[in-house]
């Protein structure tokens, strides 16, 4: 049985797994602790992308700027629970309007600058939000004004920068707190209360809206808290869009329960990245796969560079290469940490303190809330999780047979917003939300304790009847010495249905064959089915803003 929301909050109240803790009482916490300390930093290249110069921030700096936008925001007609869309690159007025948009109880609805009119369409009509926030300049062009024409008269159009049509958050006449502190002691709000509707990758199919709570977030922030070993005080550096499970839960609450420093990174920038790492003497981050493997294969771009202060890297999004996790483990003492995640609380961490030996760090996970097993990130102990076969939904419980994870809990969102049939496709009768990622038990070698990776439920190939995982020949092709990043796809075939295809981007110079991805998947004993039956060279992958390659644009390439 699906336990109501309110169910939910009295279970996991009682239980200790959710608060009291809003976004915005755990920045009041930070400022009476740390306020004189430096808090919110900009990328060292913000001029380049916008008008405006790089910022530092203290948290006391920060809290002037929350109260003064919450103050415009107030005087301009927001309240509490009503909805705003927030576009912005990472600067530090990113982060410092999710925190004054939660002091007045407003739900935020963040996407990322790469979304156009289009996109946003659907969310207006979806969530039918009071107003929106953007910038007037982004990357030498004119942004806000383009965005302009998704909204009506009735919107309240808000912005970093001035742009016609819309109010400026720079140049706003100055106000009295009075008002808006009185408004704030009157609100009724509680951790409970909905904090962000974000936006699923859009992978599959038409991107949902995930509303999340406080509490939901908070959650989530324990187990980045807890992946990243983060102490009080901590450097943190985000170059993941501000929109997202790996960058909200990840970084902006981990920022505050810390009370340390958040570094924002953006436009994704290699050099850059690197520098602000040595430079701010950056404790944590987060990087793709793509990235960790490049960086070894160019040792020279960060082996001159003081990375003593690093602790670790979290990785995820794609599966990660035992030489990459070793290699930096063992050669360059940087710990990857495993992260398999989703917006709507999907939450499997492989951490060196469960998991010390980097190879297996690398494919598996552990088995998070499942009886017999126990894991040292309190996330565990919150979930439960199990695999179905996708055909019959017969529980799986022998090893090397895959199936679709479920997974119920503390970190899991109540539904999509207005998304009934959507809701009644991904939720069973026992509150598992169904995540559309296949799954399999490690072996017996193992003690059954791991689940390893095996693909998208909707992105497996089936050649002639038998399934073919397209994240299982990317994790293998991805350690050929000539490739840079590849991808694997199927395409329609009249005769077996689907045949598999290969893109890659080859190292440069290097000119690549078909001959040359079969040999080196014979070498290493890979049943001939999956073999890659044609071959596309192309110099990026396409990417959604958080990183996950577009299987559906790779299909087009064969078709």
């Amino acid at each position: 049985m699906i336990l109501t929301p309110a169910d939910r909050i009295k279970e996991y109240t009682d239980k200790g797994w959710w608060n009291s803790d809003t976004l915005y009482s755990l920045f009041e916490d930070a400022c009476n602790v740390a306020g004189e300390n430096e808090a919110l930093v900009d990328a060292p290249n913000r001029n380049v992308f916008t008008k405006i110069n790089p910022k530092r921030l203290t948290f006391n700096e920060v809290k002037k700027e929350v109260d003064r936008y919450a103050s415009i925001l107030f005087d301009v007609g927001f309240r509490k629970d009503d909805k705003i869309i927030l576009q912005l690159p990472n600067i530090v007025e990113l982060a410092i309007l999710y925190i004054a948009l939660s002091k007045i109880g407003i739900i935020i609805s963040p996407v990322p600058v790469q979304y156009g009119k289009f996109e946003l369409d659907k969310i207006i009509d979806d969530i039918k939000p009071k107003g929106y926030i953007g910038i007037d300049v982004f990357n030498g062009k004119s942004f806000a004004k383009n965005i302009a024409p998704a909204f009506s008269k009735e919107h309240i159009l808000l912005s970093i920068g001035e742009e016609d049509g819309f109010i400026s958050l720079d140049n706003y006449k100055e106000l009295s707190l009075d008002k808006l502190d009185n408004y704030v002691k009157s609100m009724e709000y509680s951790a409970n209360d909905i904090l962000t509707i974000c936006w699923t990758s859009g992978t599959t199919g038409t991107p949902k809206g995930v509303p999340r709570s406080h509490n939901l977030w908070g959650t989530m922030a324990k187990a980045a808290y807890h992946l990243a070993d983060t102490k009080e005080g901590d450097i943190l550096l985000n170059p993941f869009p501000l929109v997202n499970m790996a960058s909200i839960g990840g970084f902006l609450f981990n920022w505050l329960i810390c009370k340390g420093k958040l570094i924002q990174h953006h436009p994704f920038d290699l050099q850059i990245f690197l520098t602000q790492m040595a430079d701010e003497k950056v404790n944590y981050s987060i990087a793709a796969p793509a990235i960790m493997n490049m960086l070894l294969n160019n040792t020279k771009l960060f082996e001159n560079l003081d990375l003593s202060h690093l602790r670790s890297i979290g990785c995820g999004g794609a599966p990660l290469s035992e030489w990459m996790v070793e290699t930096f483990q063992n050669k360059h003492n940087i710990t990857i940490q495993n992260i398999f995640g989703s917006n709507e609380g999907m939450s499997l961490f492989s951490t060196r303190d469960d998991v010390e030996d980097p190879a297996l760090r690398a494919v598996f996970f552990p088995r998070f809330g499942v009886k017999g097993f126990n894991w040292n990130n309190p996330i565990s102990e919150t979930i439960k999780t199990k695999l179905v076969n996708i055909e019959t939904n017969d529980e799986i419980t022998e090893a090397e047979k895959p199936g679709e994870l479920l997974i119920a809990g503390s970190t899991v969102f109540d539904g999509y917003w207005n998304a009934p049939d959507a809701n009644a496709e991904v939720f069973e009768n026992g509150g598992f939300f169904r995540t559309g990622d296949m799954f399999e038990i490690s072996s017996n070698e193992t003690n059954n304790q791991f689940y390893k990776y095996c693909g998208r439920c909707k992105d497996l190939i089936i050649r002639g009847g038998m399934n073919i995982s397209p994240e299982e020949l990317d994790y293998l092709l991805i350690s050929h010495p000539s490739i840079v990043d590849v991808a694997v796809t199927g395409y329609d075939d009249d005769l077996l249905g689907e045949r598999v295809g290969v893109v890659i981007v080859p190292n440069e110079n290097e000119n690549m064959e078909l001959k040359d991805i079969t040999d080196f998947l014979e070498e290493m004993g890979i049943a001939k089915y999956k073999f890659p039956e044609d071959l596309r060279i192309i110099d990026e992958l396409p990417r959604n803003p958080v990183g996950k390659v577009l299987r559906r644009n790779l299909k087009d390439l064969f078709n």
